[in-house]
């Protein structure tokens, strides 16, 4: 079921899971601070619990703004690359993304994709990204496959197919400031490596 960015924001802020594109595939989300939802998002995925998740935002203002601690590194990877395909996962203090943090910290990524921008605006720091798939198979590319899979009812914001640009790198800051890469994609690790 295909809905406006607005319906799609207000179903999230409702604890609603709504799919959205990216720039890559499709992503379902949530917003991060509903344990309810976050548990329907791992329930329709049917993936462990304990599986990190990562959290769009629409620029580094929106996680100054909910006081998230940004290395001077992280300020310069974010500069040169969001939006765009980099995810930055950082170590966090107690308090902070309690819901979905693992050992590792939280991902952070910024998408350029129009959809997924706009509500990463109108849930700044708030908006789970996880692939739109049940757990194990590929991932969503376009609504229909979306509808495929989790029914026609489901709320599909904007309907334009993803990017199918190449996956993300996942980088995670460690404590002292060096990089760690979780996976490879369309950014080249050393490329990263270079900033520090």
């Amino acid at each position: 079921m295909i809905i406006s960015t607005g319906d799609a924001a207000e179903r999230l802020s409702r604890g609603e899971v709504v799919a959205y594109p990216t720039e890559t595939v499709y992503g379902l989300g949530v917003d991060t601070d509903s344990a309810t939802a976050l548990a329907a998002l791992n329930q329709l995925k049917e993936r462990d619990a304990e599986q990190g998740m990562s959290v769009l935002v629409p620029d580094l203002a929106a996680l100054e703004a909910r006081r998230v601690p940004l290395p001077e590194v992280v300020r310069r990877l974010a500069a040169r690359y969001w939006p765009g395909p980099l995810t930055l996962v950082l170590p966090l203090p107690e308090g902070h993304y309690s819901l979905i943090r693992t050992a590792y910290g939280v991902g952070f990524r910024c998408s350029p994709d129009p959809t997924a921008s706009a509500l990463a605006r109108l849930l700044p720091a708030r908006l789970v990204s996880t692939s739109a798939n049940r757990s194990g198979e590929p991932p969503c590319t376009d609504a229909e496959q979306v509808e495929s899979v989790f029914g026609r009812d489901f709320p599909i914001a904007g309907g334009d197919p993803a990017g199918a640009a190449e996956p993300s790198t996942v980088v995670a800051v460690r404590c002292s400031g060096a990089l760690e890469c979780l996976r490879s994609g369309a950014i080249p690790f050393a490329e990263l490596e270079k900033e520090l």
